[in-house]
């Protein structure tokens, strides 16, 4: 089963483990407000999600990453500027995939 829970740590604003059975992947956003994941890592989009919900809620005023989820982080309203992904915490979204027929 997969499940991504949020733990303490001292050293960032937020922090999580992505468990995949025994597995376990860390990932969260830094004081300065840098969102990461460990490189290679599986289900990055499950983790980025987690992370931008838990953002959209708090404290943080703007948010930026590098291009390693794997995803269009442009559907998350993130812009490109001199090779990281910026947005304002305000501007996040949640997009999803649902099709009406």
């Amino acid at each position: 089963m997969l499940s991504v829970q949020f733990v303490e740590d001292d050293t960032n604003l937020y922090a999580c483990v992505l468990k995949d059975g025994a597995n376990e992947y860390r990932g969260g956003v830094t004081r300065a407000g840098e969102l990461f994941y460990e490189a290679g890592a599986p289900y990055a989009e499950m983790v980025l999600r987690a992370l931008i919900h838990k953002c959209m809620q708090g404290q943080t005023v703007a948010l930026y990453t590098r291009d390693i989820w794997g995803v269009d982080l442009t559907r998350f309203n993130f812009h490109a500027e001199g090779g990281r992904y910026f947005c304002e915490r305000e501007q996040l979204k949640l997009p999803h995939d649902c099709k009406k027929d």
